[in-house]
């Protein structure tokens, strides 16, 4: 029983990963934001690629955060594409804005 952590049956050197792997994606979350303010203030850069670097970034983060923080990167196949689903047509939305963004500044 010494190699148990705490009272939930969890063996210490699963829950250091466990928390080893948050560590992992907070950081990563930190060099993800510090890219977007690099993005933004990098000067010559057209504002459709600013908006377009941003918006994937953001979808990056938030993928991190949904999967890890969250915990659908360990749940079942279906409900991982019931949180998906959802998501899909806010997204197309966005993109469709920003296509028609480009189109109306080449135009």
């Amino acid at each position: 029983m010494a190699d148990l952590a705490g009272a939930h049956g969890v063996p210490a050197a699963r829950g250091a990963a466990h928390r080893r792997q948050y560590v992992v994606v907070f950081v990563l979350l930190g060099v993800l934001t510090l890219v977007e303010l690099a993005v933004v203030r990098t000067p010559g850069i057209a504002r459709a690629a600013v908006v377009i670097a941003l918006v994937t970034i953001a979808v990056a983060k938030a993928a991190l955060i949904a999967l890890f923080y969250m915990h659908l990167r360990f749940e079942t196949r279906i409900l991982r594409l019931t949180v998906l689903g959802p998501l899909l047509a806010p997204a197309a939305y966005g993109l469709i804005l920003i296509a028609e963004t480009a189109w109306r500044a080449v135009r």
